[in-house]
């Protein structure tokens, strides 16, 4: 540690937050794996061309596309904001949250 710096908070904060998102990661981006699967095997509910089925499993699979995209977002947003947080600042910084 540099002399008269201490450990940024916001910094300490930003790192939990990115162990959280990639701990759940997996989780999250498969959340909908089953009920694709389910729908795909056409043994739950199924609907000739263009019915009610066809849409919802249309909208799934259009949700699970933007649900991983979501979190791969979010991780590489906290990434970016990590990377330009200082790994230490100033007492008085650190007592007001200093970024």
């Amino acid at each position: 540690m540099a002399p008269g710096m201490v450990p940024n908070p916001k910094y300490r904060e930003l790192q939990e937050l990115l162990r959280n998102l990639r701990r759940d990661a997996d989780m999250v981006e498969h959340a909908l794996d089953e009920p694709i699967k389910q729908m795909a095997s056409r043994h739950v509910w199924v609907g000739d061309k263009g019915g009610a089925a066809v849409v919802f499993e249309s909208e799934l699979l259009d949700q699970h596309r933007r649900l991983r995209s979501a979190m791969r977002d979010l991780i590489a947003s906290v990434e970016e904001a990590l990377r330009r947080t200082p790994e230490e600042v100033p007492p008085l910084g650190a007592a007001f949250g200093a970024e």
